[in-house]
């Protein structure tokens, strides 16, 4: 896919709704849980990649960042 070098700048209402979604999906998968560690974060992020259509990268520590905001 498409890769934007350096900083991305801010996260769209559309990935603000994505990462919300990717958590909520998740979250209540039977085999992840509510666990907190990095299984979840790992699976949130590949639901992140797979579905943001923004064309910015996200790495993990910045949809951390952005999911405690």
């Amino acid at each position: 896919g498409f890769v934007v070098k350096g900083r991305s700048g801010n996260y769209t209402t559309a990935e603000d709704v994505l990462i919300c979604t990717a958590w909520k999906k998740i979250s209540q998968d039977a085999s992840v849980g509510s666990d907190h560690g990095e299984h979840l974060l790992a699976s949130i992020k590949e639901y992140f990649d797979e579905h943001n259509t923004s064309g910015h990268f996200r790495s993990s520590d910045t949809l951390c960042q952005r999911w405690s905001t």
